[in-house]
């Protein structure tokens, strides 16, 4: 029996091979200055032959802007006898880039470069989008309402996708549905306006409702379709997390190619991120608004009662009233003090931290001034090392000033109070009794404590000072088995150096 590919010459094979893998191959003569392509080489670059061409015909096939290069790229290659790999722009009414190679070839003649051609630009109209929804990763973080968020959300969907056909929906837990939240202008022309989706409706809800992303490639054989009738036969369906879902649309079956699939499930990543983002933000403000509420009543309704209390007590012992009876009253006052000065510290302290406010600061000044305020007759202080931390300072000193005072209030004689410092951060221990394994989450709880005289909300401000900072905290035992804090996550001055 006669070979199938008898008649399939080298030369046919080589062609073959190269329009297959798309690459084109090329041999530059230094001598004759001339230059010769294989067929798909010349298709590849659009010049009119294969045949041999003078540089200046080849370097003609390139954009002007790289004409230059190129030729400097060949030349060098050439006087220095090396290789080179290059991307260049095409001259042609549509962007078209190009993959040069070319080493010098092995001859014992005049010097001949020989190299391939391969066309790029799918990978880089890729990579371009990709480093456009970079940009509009910025914007979406940037926007300050989820309706905004939609919005660069679609215009970038249309623009850097090509997704002209697109639109978001927002989950409204009022009404149970996925209401429109924005639309491109394409997509209402075509449509109309955009319905919203009630519970169980269509395909966008199936999406939200699983949290996975769906392509069709003819959404008509949906089991979930909305309109049968649907002008929409492509679509592409992205789940927004618990705020909603992305649609794109296109009115022929299969117009979808992977890549683009690919890009519209990072677009709706970073979509769900910014809604993220404004989530959080929200329930923050809502949560210092609260607590700014918080710090007027105790500031104003509390402080101006206590005021008239202390005043009265001081009339009364000019009058001659029982004094233990009024030193209990004003011991009962000054407990009330304390406990309105830690809410309000409280209060304060859980609100964002002011990026200009941080800064290096040196732990054992710190220490020091933390230490002028607590100090007691059996208590002693020990700074092991220094380092300076990025932090606020004010704020720094009152967790200091909080786990200082917390090893003096649970201890029954003389205790020393020791700081140093930890390679991500630092530490405050003491020689105290220290503290059960089972209580250790529960002494940062608000009202939580084991002192008499404690307020509960020493360890809690702490916590909400490490927490502003975005540092760790840990509790664990000190060498001599008394309570040891570990702050750590905290950046040394000397990193940012």
């Amino acid at each position: 029996m006669d070979d199938p590919h008898s008649n399939l010459t080298e030369p046919a094979l080589f062609a073959a091979v190269e329009r297959l893998v798309g690459v084109g191959g090329w041999v530059y003569d230094s001598e004759s200055e001339t230059l010769s392509a294989t067929d798909e080489a010349a298709r590849i670059s659009g010049c009119e032959s294969p045949a041999a061409m003078t540089l200046d015909d080849v370097i003609d096939c390139f954009h002007p802007d790289a004409r230059s290069a190129v030729r400097a790229a060949i030349t060098d290659a050439i006087e220095t006898e090396s290789t080179f790999e290059r991307v260049w722009r095409l001259d042609s009414a549509e962007p078209r880039w190009v993959r040069v190679y070319g080493e010098p070839a092995d001859t014992d003649g005049p010097l001949r470069l020989r190299g391939a051609i391969e066309e790029i630009t799918d990978q880089r109209r890729h990579e371009g989008r990709l480093n456009a929804l970079f940009e509009t990763n910025r914007r979406l973080l940037d926007a300050e309402t989820p309706p905004a968020v939609a919005e660069v959300a679609v215009t970038a969907a249309a623009e850097v996708l090509g997704l002209s056909l697109n639109g978001v929906h927002l989950y409204d837990p009022t009404a149970d549905a996925l209401e429109p939240a924005a639309v491109s202008d394409a997509a209402r022309e075509r449509f109309g306006e955009p319905p919203a989706f009630a519970t169980g409706e269509g395909v966008a809800w199936d999406v939200f409702e699983t949290g996975e992303a769906r392509v069709f490639d003819d959404v008509r054989a949906a089991e979930a379709v909305y309109n049968d009738d649907t002008a929409v036969r492509s679509e592409i369906a992205v789940p927004l997390g618990d705020h909603g879902v992305f649609l794109a649309a296109a009115p022929t079956p299969n117009a979808f190619a992977e890549q683009t699939v690919s890009l519209a499930k990072l677009l709706g990543t970073a979509v769900e991120t910014a809604l993220d983002q404004l989530t959080q933000k929200r329930r923050l403000q809502q949560q210092n608004d609260r607590l700014e509420a918080f710090a007027g009543i105790v500031s104003h309704d509390l402080r101006n009662p206590l005021s008239v209390a202390k005043a009265g007590i001081e009339v009364a012992r000019a009058q001659g009233a029982e004094a233990d009876a009024l030193d209990r009253v004003d011991t009962a006052h000054e407990r009330m003090e304390t406990l309105i000065d830690d809410l309000l510290t409280l209060a304060e302290t859980g609100q964002d931290l002011d990026p200009d406010a941080l800064g290096p600061v040196s732990l054992s000044q710190v220490a020091e001034a933390a230490w002028e305020t607590v100090a007691a007759d059996q208590a002693s202080l020990v700074v092991d090392d220094d380092s300076q931390l990025i932090a606020d300072g004010s704020r720094l000193r009152q967790l200091v000033e909080n786990l200082c005072a917390n090893s003096i209030d649970h201890s029954e004689g003389a205790v020393t109070v020791r700081i140093g410092v930890l390679p991500d951060g630092f530490y405050v221990e003491d020689d105290g009794s220290g503290i059960a394994p089972d209580d250790r989450e529960a002494i940062f709880e608000t009202g939580y404590s084991t002192a008499d005289e404690g307020t509960g909300l020493g360890l809690r401000i702490v916590r909400t000072v490490v927490e502003a900072h975005g540092w760790d905290i840990a509790v664990a035992e000190s060498a001599t088995g008394g309570a040891r804090f570990e702050i750590t996550g905290v950046d040394h001055a000397s990193d940012h150096s």
